[in-house]
């Protein structure tokens, strides 16, 4: 049980750490198995599937699992009734009176109606969030991967396909409620850990994952495991040559290649990169489209059936990814991805120019913007431009923009200092909640006086009002501002330069600005450029999650919102475990686990780059993240807790760096010259000129590394100022 064709496991602890944490070989040998057990199910795989096929050790050549779960622990699901909570991945007994059927759910998009069967949507769907109660959604049930269907389960099968029998072409369409706790059933991974923690607990038994955790663990830790478990398989299966990814659906790259060229591809195309009349934005659903476009002809009406409908769902998806990528959609035409979710995805295609909301968005990235424009249709009078801004405010740039997440960069004119007030424009100000707010305002370097760092605010014409700047604030003065478009909290950060500018005629500039802002709001004559090494900007981000992407623009307000809200530790520095550190910006309100792990993979990242230390709560809870003071006493207490003994699970350096060591050969090899000079470098360089450089028989030398970087960032770099510091601590 749980072993691969190789006979050996497939898993391992690594996956609770990431992918670069996982052996290249023990990932290569994951990608093939996940590549011939996709082929073997149709040619699709969601995230959670994938880590089902791992797990409970799914042959490709039998087309089954060799694992005999407990259907105890399945979902029931009464054929006809009401659906439970069905994450992908969920094994599920399909029930109707005595007769049963056991499946495994393939796949889950949005299904609510407003569509047209030429795909045609009202813009209001396109990025509406979930139902308070119920969501409509559509379930594709494999009914096949427990091994062939006896006859009586086969005719039993067959009388749920015909028309009103509650399964037609292997679906289940209906309103799903909402899950307990903080997991949305849009979540698919977080929805699937609930599963298998909850009442699918039995089912981890059959693998590894308990004796990886404490024996103690609860349910929320069991969560977190599955979470990082299916998240790194999601990244090992996308980063496969063979398999395409779109979203947490891996298609088989020959099967993608194939739909790409035939007619139907065309017609999708065709359909959906065209605006409406006008130029205006045009918004399609694929599931709709695809659905009259696949039973136009009398051969064509099983073709959106089962594991088949969802794979052409994803590969007309990548077709319209491909077009954006390549640049095919034609001159004068905006194409993107509005909504990932809905009716197995809904694309927006607008004459250009667009509005300055999606200037710099990626257009793989969904952002809602359909919800977003009617729900705040109700736009102000006297509004002066297109973007509805008044005309001496300051300048909006969307830095990012999600389902969850709103970053902006806003430079302040005079005019918005005086009255107040931080101008969004129109579009940014409809993506977030209608009401009161409260603005949270650090700035950088600066104390603020009581009742100035954490303010309500009210609407304005495009933005919000009531604001009372700090003095110290000057036209042009950039801030980086997110919010979180579930909750009722603005954050705002300014960044300080390095080391002030000074201005003739007005003295130090010490935060960044819009020299253009600053030269009108202070009637000097001349406009300001700084070098890039003045620019003092944070480092881009480096991670790539399967899930949720780290976001670079919010690295300076996690940095504030830990120097502010963090815990006390040695040397004046400050800490926050991902749960906290998300309340603290967004508000304790907020209780949105797509955007926990925004900020969580946003802290990774940072850590990896050195801006922050990372290290493992104790019992198995939240990863705390550290600020560190530019100071010699916090540069020493950082490098004590980072380097330690090396050995503990908690070590930040463990995760992210791979040690230099000596490692045993196999019999009759040895070892390079490269790997012999490499290994005498390093002693020399660790234990001086003095060390034995000579590389013990039957071993070669691993190069220390940042994971996944190869040796172009040696590890041992940080050693000799390491063993300088202990020995000058004696």
């Amino acid at each position: 049980m749980w072993r691969s064709d190789e006979h050996e496991p497939l898993l391992c602890r690594e996956v609770l750490l990431g992918i670069d944490a996982v052996p290249p070989s023990r990932r290569d040998r994951i990608q093939r198995h996940l590549a011939s057990a996709l082929e073997a199910r149709g040619g699709l795989l969601h995230a959670n599937n994938a880590f089902n096929v791992l797990y409970f050790d799914y042959d490709p050549a039998a087309r089954r699992y060799r694992a005999e779960p407990d259907p105890d622990a399945f979902v029931e699901v009464a054929i006809g009734g009401s659906l439970p909570v069905l994450p992908s991945g969920a094994f599920v007994r399909l029930t109707r009176g005595a007769r049963e059927v056991w499946g495994e759910v393939a796949a889950v998009f949005g299904s609510r109606a407003a569509v047209e069967p030429d795909g045609w949507t009202a813009a209001s769907l396109s990025g509406a969030p979930a139902g308070d109660l119920l969501d409509e959604q559509r379930v594709v049930i494999d009914t096949q991967v427990f091994g062939p269907l006896s006859v009586d389960e086969a005719v039993e099968q067959g009388r749920w396909l015909r028309p009103g029998g509650g399964f037609e072409g292997g679906h289940l369409v209906g309103g799903v409620p909402a899950l307990s706790g903080e997991v949305s059933a849009r979540d698919q991974i977080g929805a699937f850990a609930q599963f298998l923690a909850g009442s699918g607990r039995p089912l981890l038994d059959l693998g590894p994952l308990p004796r990886w955790l404490e024996q103690d663990a609860d349910a929320a830790v069991v969560e977190r495991a599955v979470r990082a478990a299916v998240t790194c398989v999601a990244d090992i299966m996308r980063s496969a040559g063979s398999i395409r990814g779109w979203g947490l659906y891996g298609r088989s790259a020959r099967g993608a290649k194939t739909f790409a060229a035939t007619d139907l591809a065309d017609e999708v195309r065709a359909a959906v990169v065209r605006p409406a009349p006008g130029g205006g934005a045009r918004y399609s659903a694929l599931w709709p489209l695809l659905h009259t476009l696949t039973t136009r002809g009398r051969d064509g009406l099983d073709a959106l059936a089962g594991v088949a409908g969802a794979a052409a769902v994803v590969d007309a998806n990548l077709v319209l990814a491909d077009i954006v990528s390549d640049g095919r959609q034609g001159d004068g035409i905006d194409l993107r991805v509005d909504d990932q979710w809905q009716q197995g995805g809904i694309w927006r295609a607008q004459s250009v120019p667009t509005t300055s909301l999606l200037d710099g968005l990626d257009p793989l990235v969904p952002a809602g913007i359909g919800f977003a424009e009617v729900a705040g249709a109700e736009a102000a009078k006297g509004v002066n431009t297109d973007d509805g801004v008044r005309s001496d405010a300051g300048r909006v740039h969307v830095e990012h923009i999600d389902d969850e997440l709103v970053v902006l960069t806003v430079a302040l004119s005079k005019a918005d200092l005086s009255a107040g007030r931080l101008e969004l424009t129109g579009p940014v100000k409809k993506l977030l909640p209608t009401g009161s707010l409260v603005l949270r305002l650090h700035h950088d370097g600066d104390d603020l006086e009581a009742g100035a760092g954490v303010q309500p605010v009210h609407p304005g014409w495009s933005g919000v009002a009531g604001v009372s700047w700090p003095p110290s604030m000057y036209p042009g003065i950039r801030l980086t501002v997110a919010a979180a478009r579930a909750g009722r909290r603005l954050v705002a950060t300014s960044i300080r330069y390095p080391d002030p500018v000074i201005v003739d005629g007005f003295g130090p500039v010490r935060w960044e600005c819009d020299w253009e802002l600053f030269a009108e709001g202070t009637t000097l004559a001349d406009a300001f450029q700084l070098s890039p090494a003045e620019q003092g900007r944070w480092q881009p981000s480096v991670a790539r999650s399967a899930w949720r992407p780290a976001v670079a623009s919010l690295e300076h307000l996690i940095v504030e919102s830990l120097k502010r809200d963090g815990d006390d530790g040695p040397a004046g520095s400050r800490a926050l475990d991902g749960r906290r550190l998300t309340a603290a910006l967004f508000g304790p309100d907020t209780r949105s686990p797509a955007l926990l792990w925004t900020v969580i993979h946003t802290c990774e990242d940072m850590a990896v780059l050195g801006m922050l230390t990372r290290a493992a709560a104790p019992r198995g809870g939240p990863d705390v993240f550290t600020w560190w003071p530019d100071t010699p006493e916090a540069q020493d207490a950082r490098e004590a807790g980072m380097w330690g003994d090396g050995d503990t699970p908690g070590d930040p350096m463990s995760r992210h760096w791979v040690r230099p060591r000596e490692r045993r050969l196999p019999s009759g090899q040895q070892a390079s010259p490269q790997s012999k000079s490499d290994y005498a470098r390093w002693r020399m360089e660790v234990e001086g000129l003095d060390a034995d450089t000579e590389l013990p028989a039957g071993t070669t030398f691993v190069h220390g590394h940042l994971r996944g970087n190869g040796k172009d960032k040696p590890w041992h770099r940080h050693v000799p100022q390491h063993q300088e510091r202990r020995s000058r601590n004696g």
